[in-house]
């Protein structure tokens, strides 16, 4: 049975128990840099830890074309990220990273891969493994290379050049508006395999 969850640029704090009623499971939510609006609070998280749903966090500063991955961004992103694990209290767990575009092979077997490893390198030295938000193709080379442990699958049916890859964690599914707030739908498999906290 398919677990479902959203995700979203929102606060969801006052919706929480909305969420839950409509059989919700998981929240994705927002790790980036300071005074970018969709950034989790540590007083959003600790709401979301309180309701009993589970959270599952993505670190993402406009990492929307291949300019933005490098080894010398991905150590900044790193220590960025864990310093807001830390914040938040997020226990040993994953901390997906996004890659919001349609990266080609040749890309990802360049600067994406690079920029995975040290972020790979970086984030398990302090506890957190890694997880990938991408296409079809991203998930698959980076999941089949050992670089990412955990994948999320973007819904964009037009990205991935065609690839195709079932061994996601959880899938992005179709928009939908919940107490006010518009998310998008996703599915996993099984809640415990999602590096959710």
């Amino acid at each position: 049975m398919a677990i479902k969850g959203l995700d979203t640029t929102s606060n969801v704090t006052k919706i929480l128990d909305t969420i839950k009623s409509q059989g919700y499971s998981f929240v994705v939510r927002y790790y980036s840099k300071s005074g970018n609006s969709k950034r989790m609070s540590v007083a959003e998280s600790s709401s979301i830890i309180k309701s009993d749903l589970k959270l599952v966090v993505v670190y993402e500063n406009l990492h929307n074309a291949y300019s933005k991955f490098n080894a010398s961004i991905a150590e900044t992103d790193a220590i960025d990220a864990i310093d807001q694990a830390k914040a938040h209290g997020q226990p040993s767990s994953t901390i997906y990273f996004a890659v919001d575009y349609d990266a080609s092979e040749s890309q990802i077997d360049a600067n994406i891969k690079k920029h995975f490893k040290v972020l790979q390198s970086t984030c398990n030295s302090a506890g957190y493994s890694v997880g990938v938000y991408g296409s079809t193709l991203v998930c698959k080379k980076l999941k089949t290379a050992g670089i990412v442990s955990k994948t999320w699958v973007a819904n964009a049916s037009n990205w991935g050049y065609g690839t195709t890859f079932s061994d996601y964690n959880i899938k992005q599914q179709s928009q939908i508006t919940v107490g006010g707030i518009l998310f998008d739908k996703d599915v996993a498999t099984s809640i415990t395999s999602i590096g959710a906290w």
